[in-house]
Parts: structure tokens; sequence; C-alpha cells
């Protein structure tokens, strides 16, 4: 095992959580939280979709890896963002498209958010095909801002 993790050292962050992580049923999700990772996806429970969001909000693992989805539906805030692929399936169409640019900058928007950090940052993985596109729309975009009033 590799001692190098993302895990939360202060005490034990999972304490809150153990009895829940014991009746998981998502067996992957219960063996990377000691080390600080989290799961989210459609094919989970909604139990323990709902167990990873708790244990990221609560700061007792600090990376949630995830489908684009959870960026849609939940107010997950997180210093850092990377969007590992841009193809998304459309069942319309019957095959794979480029997630639109108000989808990635909805993903983004996840990163360093004013209550809870000075900055973020937030990373797009595409293919060379797709580069080109995205890199266009993000010069072009007009600033986004937002504050409460």
């Amino acid at each position: 095992r590799n001692d190098a993790s993302f895990a939360n050292t202060e005490g034990d962050p999972l304490k809150p959580f153990r009895s829940q992580l014991k009746s998981c049923r998502h067996r992957e999700l219960a063996e990377v939280v000691e080390s600080g990772f989290a799961l989210h996806h459609a094919g989970m429970s909604r139990s323990d979709r709902g167990l990873s969001e708790r244990l990221f909000a609560a700061g007792a693992v600090r990376v949630l890896c995830c489908t684009a989805t959870l960026a849609w539906g939940v107010n997950l805030p997180a210093h850092a963002v990377i969007c590992k692929g841009t193809d998304v399936y459309d069942p319309q169409r019957g095959g794979n498209v480029d997630l639109s640019m108000l989808d990635v900058l909805q993903i983004f928007g996840r990163a360093g958010r004013p209550q809870f950090d000075d900055f973020g940052e937030a990373t797009l993985l595409t293919s060379s095909k797709a580069l080109p596109d995205y890199l266009r729309k993000l010069a072009r975009a007009a600033p986004i801002e937002s504050c409460l009033v």
C-alpha cells in the first residue's frame, strides 16, 4: 500500500461516518475513503451517493471522483475541479457528443466559491480535436461574476 494519500490527518474525520460506511453497499467507496477519496456516480445507491456528498462536504475526504451530473445537481464547492474528458453520451443522437461550454462552466463553477476560498482552480482535459473549440469559446466568453444582494 502506498503511504501517500489525501486523507485528512487531523484526528479521525471519518468517525461520524463509521457506522454508515459499514452499511455502505458500494464496496469501492468503503475501500477508498481511508485514503481521503470518495466516489459518486449513477450506478451507486442513492444512500451511498448521499454518503459521498456528506463525506466531502464535511471535509472527511478531500477528493471526490464523480460524473459530470454531480456538478449539475448538487451544490458541493471545491477548491480545485478537474474535468477529465468532455465527451458524454447523448441518447437522442445515439452517440457521444462534447459537453457544452455552459456545462463546462457549470462544472468549473464548483471551484473557488467566494464564501469558502480566495480563489479556485479548474482544469479541463479533453481531446486534441476538441481543444481548439473549447479554447476559442473560453477566450470569447464574457466574465461571469456572482454576488448576493
